[in-house]
Parts: structure tokens; C-alpha cells; sequence
């Protein structure tokens, strides 16, 4: 990517992963070579990933000492029970003390992942978890409904009947629940999934939505860049040796074209707080989003899923709980 070395980089994010598996100086050495192989800015916002439980203060102290300034835990819950049925490593305590010591040890930006429609979870704990939030140093908080993907051992015990996932009725309570607890703690929702508190948004992220170039690197990374999709091989070792015999890692490649590149434009922009502006969809594609896709728009808005203002189609707070169905609706045949 030679034109990437001119481009100017103004967000790293180590995630995938784990990457607090590495030792403080495996991720110095990345950086360096990030450094000194590409165009840096000086408020770069480093961002790094981890589970609590496999960090203590002395390594967030060296994590925050390298530059990194972002970090994100994935606690998903602080209900004991709820983490064991997960199978995670970390217990409440551990979810805790991680975001206290960083905090400690200087970082300013903190996320925490949660996710609602555990087994046997109720709105009871949803709230017992965004009282901890409230009394933590948090200003991002990410928030999934638990999928239960097929094959996976989740999976296996849900079919056998050994554990019991919350109704559509409960699940859709613990969203209503989530939602309304985290604008009443300061949480602006500024993506379908994502909350800040006064404007921490994640830099990164926002590359996403706002369709907008980037470069991953490592087994199982995705970029997109030049208008191509590009995911690299997840088996480590195939990673490595193609890399060691300077062939891209690449398995898929896929070049964005101009209807799909619209597409994606437009239900991403819907994610987002900012919407779907005619404005800059007309200046991207050189044509009016209404002569591709009104009666889409027109239907949308009819079923109070999408509103309109101040030029821009956003989703309403019935659309945001179907989103899916609302992005779907743009993909053309």
C-alpha cells in the first residue's frame, strides 16, 4: 500500500483477539514499526483491547507508557454467575479493579463491552450492572444482545435444554432497560451499539461508518482500502509464512463496486447519530440519493422506522431496535 505512507494515521487500534497476551516490549517493537513505517499523527489515539482478569496495574502502567491512550475491556457482565455460564476468566472483582487501574495509571478513555440476553439473565442485573457503571470511570460503552452461534458450545447446551436463553418478550426488556439506564447516566448513543459520554467517541470505529479507509494487519484482519475489501488468512501459521516469504496474507479480495459501495454507504450512515445526509452521498456518488432510492426512503419513513431532519435520514428508536431489517432494505438485486 504505497500510498498509505502518505496518508496520515490518526488512530491504531490493537484489537482481535488478544492482544495483552504479548509482552510489553513485543508491542513496543509493533509500534516502533508503525512509526517509522507510516505517515503517524501527533494525536494519534492508540487503542488497545483486553480481558479483565489477565492484566494487573503494572501492565496497564507500561500499556499507558508506550502511548496508548484508549482502552477497552470486555466485561460483558459484572454478574459472577452470568461470566461462569459465559465461561469467561474474570469474575466481577477483576472487571472492577482492570478499569480502576487504568484509570490509575493515566487513561483517559475507557470502554467496557455488556452485552443483555444472557441465560437466565434478568432486567434486575441490567441494572445492578449500570449501577457499578455509574460509580466506575467508563466514558464508551459498547452493548450486544447475546447471539448464539450455531456449533458453538453455547449453542450445544441451548438445543440439549441444559440452559435456558431469556424470552423475546424479557430480551427486548433488558434492551428497553440498557437504553434507557445509559442516557439516564450521560451516555449519548451515537451508533446502534455505542455510547459516550461528551464526545469520547471511538476514532476508530467512526473509520467504519463514515466508510472511510483502513489498513489491518494480522491473522483474521480485514481492510478497506481503494474501494477493496481485503481479510487475511485466520490460521496463524499460514499467516506467518506467507509473511516470511513476502506474500500477502490475503484469502479474500473483494472489489467494492459502485452499487454495493452505495449500499454500504448508506445503511453504515444510518448506524450513526449524524444519519444518512443527502448532501454527502450526493457529493461521494455524483447523484441524489432520492433518484436511487426514494420509494426505499418514502416506505421507511411511512413505517416510522426512519425520520427526517435537517436534510439527514436517521433512525428512529423503533428503526434502531430493526435495524437489520432497515439496512436490508437497501441492498438492491
Amino acid at each position: 500500500y504505497p500510498k498509505s505512507r502518505t496518508k496520515l494515521v490518526d488512530t491504531v487500534y490493537f484489537g482481535g483477539g488478544t492482544p495483552t497476551e504479548l509482552s510489553l516490549l513485543q508491542l513496543e517493537q509493533i509500534l516502533n514499526t508503525i512509526k517509522t513505517t507510516f505517515n503517524v499523527s501527533p494525536d494519534c489515539q492508540f487503542t488497545i483491547e483486553s480481558n479483565p482478569g489477565e492484566v494487573d496495574q503494572a501492565y496497564l502502567k507500561g500499556l499507558h507508557k508506550l502511548g496508548f491512550s484508549r482502552i477497552s475491556f470486555g466485561v460483558q457482565t459484572f454478574n459472577d454467575k452470568s461470566l461462569v455460564s459465559l465461561h469467561r476468566s474474570h469474575n466481577r472483582e477483576d472487571a472492577i479493579n482492570a478499569v480502576q487501574w487504568a484509570f490509575k495509571e493515566g487513561f483517559q478513555d475507557i470502554n467496557i463491552d455488556l452485552i443483555y440476553g444472557l441465560p437466565n439473565q434478568t432486567t434486575d442485573e441490567i441494572n445492578k450492572n449500570l449501577d457499578i457503571v455509574s460509580t466506575l470511570p467508563i466514558n464508551h460503552i459498547s452493548t450486544y444482545g447475546l447471539q448464539v452461534e450455531m456449533g458453538t458450545y453455547l449453542y450445544h447446551l441451548v438445543q440439549k435444554n441444559l440452559i435456558f436463553i431469556p424470552s423475546e418478550s424479557i430480551d427486548e426488556s433488558m434492551y428497553d432497560t440498557m437504553m434507557a439506564g445509559l442516557k439516564e447516566l450521560g451516555f449519548e448513543r451515537y451508533e446502534i451499539s455505542n455510547f459516550a459520554k461528551a464526545n469520547s467517541y471511538s476514532r476508530h470505529n467512526l473509520k467504519y461508518w463514515h466508510y472511510i479507509d483502513y489498513l489491518g494487519f494480522g491473522a483474521g484482519a480485514h481492510s478497506f482500502y481503494d474501494g477493496v475489501r481485503r481479510s487475511n488468512n485466520r490460521n496463524v501459521m499460514p499467516y506467518i509464512q506467507s509473511v516470511d516469504r513476502y506474500i500477502m496474507p490475503t484469502i479474500d479480495t473483494e472489489t467494492i463496486t459502485l452499487e454495493r459501495a452505495q449500499e454500504d454507504f448508506c445503511f453504515l450512515a444510518l448506524r450513526t447519530k449524524w444519519g444518512l445526509d443527502e448532501q454527502k452521498f450526493e457529493d461521494k456518488f455524483g447523484v441524489s440519493i432520492h433518484d436511487l432510492f426514494a420509494t426505499t426512503l418514502e416506505d421507511l419513513v411511512s413505517k416510522g422506522l426512519l425520520e427526517y431532519q435537517n436534510a439527514s435520514y436517521h433512525l428512529t428508536a423503533e428503526g434502531a431496535k430493526h435495524g437489520n431489517y432497515v439496512f436490508s432494505q437497501f441492498i438492491r438485486e
